[in-house]
């Protein structure tokens, strides 16, 4: 599997010309998502770390384009960032970033398949701009800023599902998350 270098991975950003509210957002994503694949990894699941890491900088690749191209949209549920990222991904060589890329959108999250894509998603939902928060303030804030209609809202209990599946693995409290990231850095 080719990845790219964590310098590397800056570089994406900047060629795709990444606001730098959205590359501060995806390291707080970076930091979490690498701490909880390194917890799991401990425990004896089977995830790749390296690809948790690049794939978590990366995650929002797209988002600056489509804030460009259509900053209407891009507000909306019909944000298509996870989209464009995994195109640009694609392009550049790397169809396994690609595809976690493509799924850490909300609509994806019935579908998710690998740690490595759960945990990407996860620590995406952990994060508001550049802040820890609980699932339930940040979907709440995502229902608010992407104008998500009640019939395309997802069951809440789908995302508390994905977080009880990691800590049953991992111990301790998703409620201690941000004193645990601010310990380990």
């Amino acid at each position: 599997m080719k990845l790219p270098s964590r310098e590397e991975c800056f570089k994406l950003l900047e060629k795709y010309e990444s606001f730098p509210h959205i590359v501060e957002h995806s390291k707080l994503v970076n930091k979490i998502a690498v701490y909880l694949a390194k917890k799991l990894k401990e425990k004896g699941v089977n995830i790749n770390v390296e690809l948790v890491d690049r794939a978590s900088l990366l995650h929002d690749i797209g988002k600056s384009i489509v804030i460009r191209m259509d900053a209407q949209r891009a507000n909306t549920i019909e944000d298509n960032h996870h989209i464009v990222g995994e195109e640009i991904l694609t392009k550049e060589g790397y169809p396994e970033l690609a595809k976690i890329v493509r799924k850490h959108s909300l609509k994806e999250i019935q579908n998710l398949e690998t740690w490595e894509e759960k945990v990407v998603h996860y620590a995406d939902l952990r994060v508001r701009h550049s802040s820890i928060v609980g699932v339930k303030e940040r979907v709440e804030d995502i229902v608010r800023r992407y104008k998500v209609p009640p019939e395309k809202r997802i069951d809440k209990k789908v995302i508390f599902a994905l977080e009880k599946e990691i800590y049953g693995i991992i111990g301790g409290s998703p409620d201690k998350l941000k004193e645990e990231i601010k310990s380990e850095h």
